[in-house]
């Protein structure tokens, strides 16, 4: 099979992975919402399984140039998601999914793989645990990347919620920044690559996807599009 399949292959296996992977982050929020006293997610449609409803534009394109990204946010009623516990709950309720899900379809995986199905960007059924591996991989990649402390991801949101009461003012600066700030960290990766020769995504999510990938798949692997993006943040005894 030439390397030409396996780049478009590999490439068009991330969007059944993404229409998975972004829609249960989010619903995972919505969800976390839900339970705790704000009908209002139901009410306004995030239960459904149109994924268009959950797709962000630079978020989608963010997953085929990094292998990580994002959907739109779900709103919420501040006046019934209000304590302290209530937004962490609700803030973790998207990584949470996305762990879940990773869990239920890495046993799949491993299941296939333990009767013989081999995972291959091929034209042949290895193609299916390939696709299994794909939604897997890119729900680990989302739950690890979504925690880090970055404003706009759940990470951030969980240290804001802690400790904005502390510091206010530190907090709405970061927020009226948040462009640059982003600006930013996409510059330090970029010249993290140069001069470093290593993703820097892979180093700062390797303290979460490694574990969850050992969970889920029982062992810590990456993905990449043959020739574009790659991504294996694997601790060294994870991999």
């Amino acid at each position: 099979m030439s390397a030409f399949v396996a780049f478009v292959l590999a490439a068009l296996l991330l969007v059944p992975a993404l229409l998975v992977a972004i829609p249960v982050h989010e619903m995972g929020h919505a969800a976390a919402a839900y339970f705790q006293g704000d009908r209002s997610v139901r009410y306004f449609g995030y239960f459904t399984f149109d994924p268009r409803r959950f797709l962000d534009p630079l978020g989608v394109i963010a997953v085929f140039i990094a292998l990580v990204g994002w959907g739109r946010r779900v709103p919420i009623q501040p006046n019934r998601i209000n304590s302290t516990r209530q937004r962490l709950v609700h803030e973790l309720g998207g990584p949470a999914a996305n762990l879940l899900v990773a869990i239920a379809l890495g046993l799949v995986w491993r299941a296939l793989s333990a009767m013989g199905m081999q995972s291959t960007f091929t034209l042949s059924t290895g193609v299916v645990g390939a696709a299994i591996y794909t939604i897997v991989f890119l729900n680990l990649s989302i739950f690890a990347f979504q925690l880090l402390p970055i404003p706009g991801l759940d990470g951030w949101d969980v240290i804001e919620t802690l400790f904005r009461r502390r510091n206010p003012r530190f907090f709405f600066n970061v927020s009226t920044r948040r462009r640059e700030i982003w600006i930013g960290a996409i510059v330090i990766v970029f010249l993290f690559q140069i001069f470093q020769g290593r993703n820097l995504l892979e180093l700062v999510m390797s303290p979460l996807y490694t574990p969850a990938s050992l969970i889920s798949l029982g062992q810590c692997s990456g993905h990449g599009i043959p020739g574009l993006a790659g991504l294996l943040p694997c601790l060294p005894w994870g991999g």
